[in-house]
Parts: structure tokens; C-alpha cells; sequence
């Protein structure tokens, strides 16, 4: 009774009853090291719970004893399992939290689970500077995601201790951001499959043309091509607050084509589902370009393939990342991004986190093309075979990095990538990056530390004693 006890203290699942009858019902999921963990409970306890303004939700004992074992052993939980845990307590949605530290840095990050959808619809991260108040910010980051009016981000108040020049691990959050400045026709119609209809009959040459959405939405897979034009440069934003965009069906929500180049702006959210046969973006000979928004929640897999390319599948073009995130995501390889076919992945910004791939490359994989990285992060992801943050093939993959960060799961392992096989924290399968037996990085790749394509750069010792073992449930190697 008394370990039952102390876990579901541990967990901390707590209820915003302060939200109206309208309001979406949400629960929090404290996650994280026992240290970490129980500490933040402690403070949500005797600040939140105390104060009336949450309260706590029961939970079954033993579901709860059974999913804590299993973070435990494989070091995370599924959204499936976090929805099973929100369903159990009549909410919603569940917000997992995580307070962790990253080179001294702390962070909270939560990411915002569907119980209908069993996935991450929202997610994200700030940094905690010395003497800010961890409060403040999870309530901020929670009524932001619900759409509640919370008014603009806490201020962290800095004491003798001063914040890094430049934070090691930033996300965009999930509150109304800032259209870009470009211009172009607005498309007209009521809804963004009107809108798409539009284009299809109207859209010319040498045109930019901006897709504003101002309601969630469901569409059918749509492919930007307008044969005998080009140079035609798609935005899609939304407009009002953040707008959710989903799949009616199986296949890829956008294929870009050739002579198309294809924006996605901020305040969208490109939401894919469980059992897809389809990347979320397939670019084919045109150029994608992601300054803001989400791709996330979209499983891609057919029976008897191998498919790569979770979130985006680049077969043939350019894709360029400068922001937005791309998270939650699975695949056989590449469980983020897949890039194939001789095609070239420029990351200058965003955040990269949370896919998984059942083989190779749980954030990136590079198969047949080029991957540079400028910027941004690749952070949280997962693969059973190698390279949880990256991976290279060695035949026809090339890799550059002279900025950004990639974790690994050595020296951090709660953010870091992983290569994790059925609970098993593999050895020299290159947590952050894997091109090769003896070129992995295991430990996280900080912006300083770069690589070139030819392979050269800061890679781990490769060097390991005879008879080593991949390590077993609950051990950190």
C-alpha cells in the first residue's frame, strides 16, 4: 500500500476544475527523475492543490502502479498510455509536465495529449532561467495550449546568476505567434478545402498566394501541382489562433511538386493519425518551407515496406526548417524526417522531437541525400536500431553540422535521444547521431561541436572493450 501510495503522490495527476463547463476538462501528468519529479509535485501540492485552485484526481492503483513500471524500465510512456491515464480520471486532455536540466540549464516542457486521439496535439518548451517560477510557467504553457486568455508569457526574474548568452534548448510555443511579413492574393473561400479548390482552377505563374485559416479543420490529401504554370509560392497560416488541420483519410495531407514552393507559417497545426499509409508532407521535386506551425501525431507505416519519413518525406526537392516543430511522429526509419532520392534538408531553427522509428533515424534519417544542420534542435526522439537523434547511411547519406544541438541520451538521459530496443538502452548504436560503428556520437552534440561531410567531425571514442553488452532495463551506460 505504502509504494502504491507514494507513486500515485508521484505522478501527481491533478484537475483544472477552474476552467469553465465550456472549457476543455484537463489533467497533469508530472513526468521526469524521481528527484525531479517529486519535487515539482511538492511545489504543485502545497501551491496549486492547497490554494484550491486544482484538485486531485483518483486514479486506479494498479493502472497507475503498471504504467509507472513501465516508464521505469523503457524510460518513457506512451501517448496511448498517458490518454488510458486522462480517460481513467474524466478529462479530456492530459498535459504532461517535465522540469529538467540541460548543461545547467533548467527547462519545463509539456506537450498537451488528446484522450480521444491518444496523441500530442500541442507541445512546448522554455527555458527556466535562475529564480523564475516554475508555476507561473506551467500554468502559462497549459491555458495557452487549451486556448484560454492567459495573457502574454510570465517573466522569469533573473538573480546574481545570469542567463546564457544563447539557451542551449528553445521551442516556439503553441500560443498565437506572429504572421510573417510576406505578401501576396488572398485566397478566397470559407474553408481551406474551398480554398485549395480555388487554387486549382486559378492559381498562375510567378504568383504568391496566401492560404489563411481561420477554423480547425479536416481535408483529403491534396497535392500542390498546377501543370503548365510555375513559380508559384504557396503560404499556409492560421489566422485567429492556433488552427488544427487534419486528414479525413489515409495518404499524405500536401505532396509538393515540382515548380511549387510550399510555406507553412505559424499558428498551424498539421495533425496527422495512427495507422496512416503517408508522410504528412511529401515533397516530389518541389521546395517545402517550414517557418513556424506543427507537424505532429501522424504514424505512416504499410504492410510489407519499409517506409521512412513519419512527419515529411523528402523523395525528390529541397526542405528548409528555420522554426515550428515536428514531433510526435513514427516511422520505420526517419520517424520525424526521411530524406531520400539525392534531396537536401537545410535545419537553420525549430525543434525536432519526440518521433520515433522502429528501425533507423528516430528524429532524422538520411538515406540517400544531404542533411545540414545550422540551428534549431533534435531532441527526445527514439529509434530501435541506431541514430535516435540522426541517422546517416553510410553508402549514400552525407551529413554537415556547424550549429544547433542534438542530444544524446549518455549524458542526458532525460531529453536526450535514444536507441531503445524493447526496454533495452542499446550501446554504440549512436544515441545522437550513427553513421557508422566508428563514427556515432552517444552524447549530446552541442552547437560547438561540428561535423563535415565527409564524415570527419567530433565523434565519440569508438573504441569498446570486448565482450561489452547492450545495457539492460533501468541502467544508464
Amino acid at each position: 500500500m505504502r509504494i502504491i501510495t507514494k507513486i500515485i503522490l508521484a505522478i501527481g495527476v491533478l484537475c483544472l476544475f477552474a476552467f469553465a463547463q465550456t472549457k476543455p476538462k484537463a489533467a497533469v501528468y508530472i513526468m521526469g527523475n524521481p528527484e525531479g519529479r517529486d519535487a515539482l509535485r511538492m511545489l504543485v501540492n502545497n501551491f496549486l492543490i492547497k490554494s484550491q485552485k486544482y484538485q486531485m484526481i483518483a486514479v486506479d492503483a494498479i493502472d497507475v502502479v503498471e504504467k509507472e513500471q513501465k516508464r521505469q524500465n523503457s524510460g518513457s510512456v506512451s501517448d496511448g498510455d498517458i490518454a488510458l491515464l486522462g480517460k481513467d480520471a474524466g478529462a479530456e486532455y492530459v498535459c504532461v509536465v517535465e522540469r529538467t536540466e540541460l548543461d545547467g540549464i533548467s527547462y519545463v516542457a509539456t506537450r498537451m495529449v488528446s484522450v480521444q486521439s491518444k496523441v500530442a496535439e500541442l507541445a512546448d518548451v522554455t527555458e527556466l532561467p535562475y529564480g523564475g517560477k516554475v508555476l507561473d510557467i506551467i500554468e502559462w504553457q497549459i491555458g495557452s495550449m487549451l486556448g484560454m486568455p492567459v495573457g502574454p508569457r510570465p517573466k522569469t526574474t533573473a538573480t546574481s546568476q545570469p542567463a546564457p548568452a544563447q539557451p542551449v534548448y528553445t521551442a516556439p510555443t503553441q500560443t498565437q505567434q506572429p504572421v510573417s511579413s510576406m505578401q501576396g492574393t488572398i485566397v478566397p473561400g470559407k474553408t481551406l478545402s474551398e480554398k485549395l479548390a480555388w487554387l486549382q482552377k486559378s492559381a498562375d505563374s510567378h504568383n504568391t498566394y496566401i492560404l489563411e485559416v481561420s477554423a480547425d479543420e479536416s481535408i483529403s490529401p491534396y497535392t500542390f501541382e498546377y501543370k503548365g504554370a510555375i513559380n508559384i509560392t504557396i503560404v499556409l497560416r492560421g489566422v485567429g489562433g492556433n488552427r488544427a488541420i487534419r486528414l479525413k483519410s489515409h495518404g499524405s495531407m500536401f505532396t509538393v511538386n515540382k515548380n511549387i514552393t510550399f510555406i507553412l507559417d505559424n499558428n498551424i497545426t498539421l495533425q496527422g493519425h495512427s495507422g496512416n499509409n503517408g508522410a504528412m508532407v511529401r515533397v516530389y521535386g518541389g521546395t517545402f518551407k517550414m517557418i513556424g506551425g506543427t507537424i505532429s501525431g501522424n504514424t505512416y507505416a504499410r504492410s510489407g515496406w519499409i517506409v521512412c519519413g513519419g512527419g515529411i518525406e523528402m523523395y525528390a526537392g529541397t526542405f528548409e526548417m528555420t522554426g515550428g516543430t515536428i514531433s510526435n511522429n513514427n516511422a520505420d526509419n526517419g520517424g520525424g524526417v526521411c530524406v531520400d532520392n539525392s534531396t537536401t534538408f537545410t535545419m537553420i531553427g525549430g525543434t525536432i522531437f519526440g518521433n520515433n522509428a522502429s528501425k533507423r533515424g528516430g528524429g532524422v534519417y538520411v538515406k540517400q541525400g544531404t542533411f545540414i544542420l545550422r540551428g534549431g534542435t533534435i531532441i527526445g526522439n527514439t529509434a530501435c536500431g541506431n541514430g535516435g537523434g540522426v541517422s546517416i547511411d553510410n553508402y549514400g547519406g552525407t551529413f554537415s553540422k556547424t550549429g544547433g544541438t542534438i542530444t544524446g541520451y549518455k549524458s542526458d538521459p532525460s531529453n536526450g535521444n535514444v536507441v531503445n530496443e524493447d526496454g533495452d538502452i542499446l550501446a554504440r548504436k549512436g544515441h545522437a547521431i550513427y553513421f557508422s560503428e566508428n563514427k556515432r556520437r552517444e552524447t549530446t552534440a552541442g552547437p560547438s561541436d561540428n561535423f563535415s561531410k565527409d564524415g570527419s567531425g567530433a565523434w565519440d571514442d569508438a573504441v569498446t572493450p570486448a565482450g561489452s553488452a547492450p545495457v539492460k532495463k533501468g541502467r544508464k551506460i
